[in-house]
């Protein structure tokens, strides 16, 4: 009678695998589930303020400023904010303004840096310029259609509600880099998200786009709080939802441009993407590794091949491309289908992931940034850059 030996290494790679798979179908069945649409409440038509802090030259800046200026909604203004007279963002919104004269548009200019963190830091100079109680958080890259304030604002009818969240995909307009970037957000990122909110509900935001209510906002300290940290948006959520709101994913999901030049600006940014939910979630980090499992299967599978060992490596590649197809039927994502590039892009997921694990230091716009433990950023010293 022969035995069967199975080392260490493939037990490793057998229950990796296994669960792998146990995410895939989840994610699946999540993503089945999700259905993107714009939800208004009937008869519910709060006055809205949406908050831009706008910073350079962004790929289709006009076009993306431009989307929120034209919302279906009866009452809203647009605060758009920037550090500088001379940032290039200001003559596009100037622009804004000229060609939309009916809109209620204004522009905040203030170099107060309340934090390290400058995108907070504009929020809590253009925020002192917001008139309405429900707040709308954009970066000024994402692009929407007329029906977005409709969407967020719906959830709000419900007085326990402090914030909303929403998930983005993204919207490559450059190279081939800019492609590969996108599919990290459209089929890792999104995914993970709808399995998280589905297993264990949801405590945090997104900085592409999200709401909040004023009351909410003001009890945390406002985003001169939120300015001390890297991660803004997560830490918002969290504070919201330490005090006691509510917070809910809403079902409709913006577009936000990639436009990475090279693929060594791409894994900068992912690298950074990684570290900072190191910082806010050590333990998902960590797990997230089942998430792009190729490289480790193949590692801890492969040097001893056996039926099961080649099957988990066959089913993960396969269902990992069954979602890729999926997501494109649950979400209006306009990029094509690139199945072929599915099992590359889960080995490079996987080189961010593990760069991550070492050093603190971030690369964020032109600085460097050294972040604590606690989630906080100070700027690093020059012979750290």
């Amino acid at each position: 009678m022969r035995l069967l030996i199975i080392s260490p290494a493939q037990v490793s790679g057998m229950l990796l695998g296994l669960g792998a798979l146990a995410y895939l179908l989840i994610a699946l069945w999540s993503t089945w589930r999700f259905r993107e649409r714009a939800n208004p409440a009937p008869g519910w038509y709060p006055p809205i303020s949406v908050l831009k802090p706008v910073f350079g030259n962004a790929p289709r800046l006009y076009e993306c400023l431009r989307s929120f200026c034209e919302q279906d909604w009866p009452d809203y203004e647009i605060v758009f904010g920037a550090h500088a007279e001379d940032d290039p963002a200001v003559d596009i919104v100037r622009r804004l303004i000229r060609e939309l004269p009916d809109r209620d548009i204004r522009l905040v200019i203030d170099a107060d840096l309340a934090g390290p963190n400058r995108k907070a830091a504009n929020l809590t100079n253009i925020y002192k310029a917001a008139h309405h109680d429900i707040i709308v958080l954009s970066d000024s890259d994402v692009w929407v259609d007329s029906h977005c304030l409709a969407a967020m604002a719906a959830p709000f009818v419900d007085d326990a509600i402090g914030a909303v969240a929403c998930v983005y995909k993204a919207r490559p307009v450059a190279g081939f880099a800019s492609k590969f970037a996108a599919l990290y957000v459209n089929d890792w990122f999104i995914p993970s998200v709808l399995v998280d909110v589905d297993l264990r509900g949801i405590d945090f935001l997104f900085g592409a786009m999200c709401a909040v209510r004023r009351q909410a906002l003001d009890a945390i300290g406002g985003f001169a709080r939120l300015s001390q940290y890297l991660a803004d948006d997560f830490v918002l959520g969290q504070l919201v939802a330490r005090a006691g709101w509510k917070i809910v994913l809403s079902p409709y999901a913006c577009d936000t441009m990639m436009d990475d030049r090279d693929i060594s600006e791409m894994l900068i940014h992912e690298i950074r993407w990684q570290r900072t939910v190191r910082t806010c979630r050590r333990l998902d980090h960590a797990l997230s590794v089942m998430t792009f499992p190729l490289p480790l299967l193949l590692a801890l599978l492969l040097p001893h091949p056996t039926e099961i060992g080649l099957s988990l490596i066959g089913l993960e590649i396969g269902l990992r491309i069954l979602l890729h197809h999926r997501l494109r039927r649950s979400f209006t994502i306009s990029a094509p289908a690139r199945p072929w590039l599915v099992p590359l892009r889960d080995c490079v997921c996987f080189l961010a992931w593990a760069v991550a694990l070492f050093g603190s230091s971030v690369r964020w716009r032109d600085q460097t940034f050294v972040i604590a433990s606690d989630g906080r950023v100070v700027t690093a010293p020059e012979s750290a850059r």
